[in-house]
């Protein structure tokens, strides 16, 4: 690894910019000796280490070296990019003069990000399409017409229309279908199973081992970066989410009154068509009852409610499920048409596992499960889902990943609490791992400022919101805007964005008012502006240089202990005889909060604030968790200090 990061090594030679860093060569090293000796190990490398070819130049070395597979799998798509585009080629490079070998390399991805060739051509041929969409499909047609894989991403096509032709695996009949020979998805297997290195994504790794590990060519080293989310996207990939939406797409993949060419409608048999479209009438309608009646469980604000106990409505729509799925069969021998029965096939895979799900949900079968009904804050009116999820990731995280793999690597610029790696190795079933902490070479004590409020009051008092978009307006003005603030919930974020509108000249952009993705295309177009968001912009977002001067946290992100999940959790280990608070609570809430924190300085010469508005960081005993989890940095209690020395 010397020759690679040293002053005159291999990565000088590859790519001209490179400055030697003694955190990266002590990362290349550390990963690197894990994997001859075959352990797991977690590395927390703060911003600006160079964490990507620290861990793929010792991985791929090793698993070129050895004859082995690697997986890198990533949380979000914006890394995903810049593996391939950035980090892998120079990765390819130094490898290739390292050891004198070449690696292969591909991009995985979820199957319905791949087009149906079938699907494709039977839209097309029954002209299916509305005229404004044409030059979509003739964009696919040039794009299928050259022979590699295409993907969602190589078109911007809209989702309407994409979802017509996607590859939908419950209905892929490979082995009979004419275009198996060219299909995008099979082209792309073919290159994953030639390649030593795949690239893949959190949400696709669990995909693959909820389909039993059929999906994806086996590895024997796993590396995942943004290893914070894991958890979560666990738990969310492992479990379920059922809306009334969903159901109702489902009925109408079978029949809808008024569309002329449905599944049910071209039953040759007049006898089967009716009984089977009044069967999916009087199913689908005790649909809409359950739903409806589920409403009754969230009134007024209330967001969640957890299901303890079977539930008295849904045998009803159950019994009406049976009988509507036991005319399936008798169907199925009706399906004389290749692009109906493809299509008939799809809406019963669906059917089945959404109702699977929902009785799992109705009768509260699993004791290791969390089940519970949501609907989206904000949403007085809006639709209810039906939820479930393992209450604990850790037993199958073991047995998935420790117990099937030489080595997996955990890393992330947020994985420690207090320098310690015990929370997030439990929660993640690695009983047995080696750990490193390595710190920004960024010097903090002069390029951030630290505003810690000591005002009187907490964050659920009467004045807190008022108080906030004061203290926020002033940080905001004395900054000149180009400043993200950071809320735990939509109803604190409009509360605080209604007063500051008064407060400030700048343009404010609220996650809420516009989707995610908009708020910050308008943040960006404006500049100088104020971006307000929630829970997805504590972390991810990457705004270098003069794009942020200023996060502001209104709250110390702490889980809502009474969503389900939470509860669950702290329920399990109030039972082992733990403190959820500080065992779940602290820990989960600190990782979050160093990730708001490294928002704002994102390479030597970024400058700014970070200020935290609530109290409880220094009245509290557990604030010291989150003051000594950031790096040192000049620390003020007042917008006066704040001023004098920024």
């Amino acid at each position: 690894m010397r020759e690679v990061f040293g002053e005159n090594g291999i990565l000088a030679l590859v790519d001209g910019r490179f400055e030697p860093r003694e955190e990266q060569s002590r990362m290349a090293d550390f990963i690197l000796e894990a994997l001859c000796d075959g352990l797991g190990c977690f590395v927390e490398a703060g911003t600006g280490v160079g964490k990507t070819l620290a861990y793929l130049v010792p991985a791929v070395s090793y698993c070129m070296e050895n004859d082995r597979r690697l997986w890198v799998s990533t949380e979000t798509r914006a890394l995903q990019k810049q593996l391939l585009e950035k980090d892998i080629p120079v990765a390819l490079e130094v490898v290739r003069r390292l050891t004198g070998r070449e690696f292969r390399y591909e991009l995985c991805m979820g199957s319905a990000n791949y087009p149906c060739r079938r699907r494709f051509e039977a839209l097309v041929e029954r002209g299916e399409f509305h005229k404004a969409e044409l030059h979509w499909l003739e964009e696919l047609r040039t794009l299928i017409d050259r022979g590699d894989p295409v993907t969602r991403f190589n078109t911007r096509m809209p989702q309407s229309l994409w979802s017509r032709l996607a590859r939908e695996s419950d209905a892929c009949g490979m082995f009979s279908c004419p275009f198996s020979s060219n299909c995008a998805f099979q082209v792309a297997r073919k290159r994953w199973q030639q390649a030593d290195v795949l690239i893949l994504n959190h949400y696709l790794f669990f995909a693959n081992i909820a389909s039993g590990k059929t999906y994806l060519p086996a590895a024997d080293v796993l590396i995942f970066d943004e290893a914070h989310s894991l958890e979560d996207i666990a738990s969310d990939q492992l479990g379920f989410s059922i809306s009334f939406s969903d159901m109702m797409d489902i009925a109408e993949r079978f029949h809808r009154r008024g569309r002329r060419k449905t599944v049910l409608s071209q039953i040759a048999r007049e006898s089967l068509r009716k009984k089977a479209v009044a069967k999916h009438e009087a199913f689908f309608a005790e649909v809409q009852k359950f739903f409806e009646a589920l409403r009754a469980h969230l009134p007024g604000d209330k967001l969640s409610w957890r299901l303890r106990e079977p539930l008295r409505t849904g045998p009803e729509m159950l019994a009406a499920y049976r009988e509507f799925y036991a005319l399936l069969g008798e169907i199925d021998e009706q399906m004389d048409d290749d692009h109906l029965r493809t299509e008939f096939e799809i809406a019963r895979s669906r059917l089945f596992s959404s109702a699977q799900a929902l009785t799992a949900a109705i009768g509260c079968e699993d004791p290791g499960w969390v089940y519970w009904l949501e609907r989206g804050e904000g949403e007085l009116l809006g639709d209810v889902r039906v939820k479930g999820q393992p209450v604990d990731v850790a037993e199958v995280m073991a047995h998935e990943v420790s117990g099937s793999y030489e080595s997996a690597v955990y890393v992330s610029a947020t994985l420690a609490v207090n320098g310690d790696f015990s929370y997030i190795a439990g929660r993640l079933g690695c009983s047995s791992y080696r750990s490193l902490l390595l710190a920004s070479p960024f010097d903090y004590l002069k390029q951030a400022v630290l505003l810690l409020n000591r005002e009187e009051g907490g964050p659920d008092g009467e004045s807190f919101a008022a108080d906030a978009a004061r203290l926020s307006a002033e940080i905001i003005g004395h900054l000149n805007g180009n400043c993200l603030l950071l809320f735990t919930s939509y109803k604190m974020l409009e509360s605080v964005r209604e007063r500051l509108l008064s407060l400030v000249e700048h343009p404010v952009f609220a996650q809420g008012e516009y989707p995610a993705p908009e708020a910050l295309e308008r943040y960006l177009e404006s500049g100088n502006a104020v971006l307000m968001g929630t829970h997805s912009f504590w972390q991810g977002i990457d705004l270098p240089g003069d794009l942020l001067r200023g996060v502001i946290m209104m709250r110390l992100p702490f889980a809502v202990p009474d969503r389900p999940p939470v509860q669950a959790r702290m329920e399990r280990l109030e039972e082992r005889g733990e403190n959820p608070f500080y065992a779940f609570q602290v820990p989960a809430a600190v990782l979050r909060f160093k990730q708001g924190f490294g928002r704002l300085i994102r390479g030597r010469n970024d400058r700014g604030v970070v200020a935290v508005l609530d109290p409880r960081i220094l009245s509290k005993s557990y604030g010291r968790f989150f003051i000594k989890s950031l790096p040192e940095c000049t620390l003020v209690h007042t917008i006066a200090e704040m001023k004098r020395v920024f």
